[in-house]
């Protein structure tokens, strides 16, 4: 395993450091801070490119979320604006995106976006059962594991497997955001084992 895991350092630093330079799409109002990071996950995304994205800095109770505003759950998916969600509480006892490893960085908002994606292809009926499914321990794990199979089967596994290895294993947050972590979103071992049946990787 410690082999493997060097291999996706890697295979990580090699195509994180090649990030292009380029354009955040149209309708993503993104802060000019996260261009590499927005450019280089959209190439991947043509469906949601002209969707309408913007970001929100305020206190929320994890890292970062993807959300529709309030209007969008009356409209057409192509009528719609999502707000992603940073975290700026300084007393947060989790992570701030901010001290998150640049790698990691794109493993995580990967997994955002794919809010969008799943949220788009919902009508209100849809966007309500999701929030309903939320309100439950095993409902929001089977979301949240549904989502973090996107982002694999969109090529970003290897990110958000670093994402993940870092929350649960590297970082400082405290025990129970840890527990919460580990117990709603896919565990490094089952990105890992996910991964291989793609053929991405042979974990001996």
């Amino acid at each position: 395993m410690r082999r493997f895991i060097i291999f996706v350092f890697f295979f990580i630093v090699g195509i994180s450091s090649g990030l292009l330079k380029g354009q955040t799409p149209e309708n993503w109002d993104f802060p000019e801070k996260y261009d590499s990071l927005v450019v280089f996950l959209s190439d991947s995304l043509d469906d949601i490119l002209d969707v309408k994205i913007k970001v929100k800095e305020k206190r929320i109770g994890t890292t970062m979320a993807m959300r529709p505003s309030f209007f969008s759950f009356f409209k057409k998916p192509e009528n719609r604006t999502y707000v992603l969600c940073i975290n700026n509480r300084e007393n947060f006892s989790g992570i701030l995106f901010r001290d998150v490893p640049h790698e990691a960085r794109i493993g995580l908002i990967a997994h955002e976006f794919m809010h969008v994606r799943d949220y788009q292809e919902r009508g209100f009926g849809g966007l309500v059962e999701r929030g309903w499914q939320y309100l439950s321990k095993n409902g929001k794990q089977k979301f949240e594991h549904e989502i973090d199979q996107m982002v694999i089967d969109a090529g970003f596994g290897f990110f958000l497997y670093y994402w993940s290895a870092y929350v649960l294993e590297e970082s400082d947050v405290d025990d129970k955001y840890r527990e919460f972590k580990r117990r709603v979103y896919m565990k490094p071992k089952l990105i890992l084992t996910e991964l291989n049946k793609l053929g991405e990787i042979e974990v001996m």
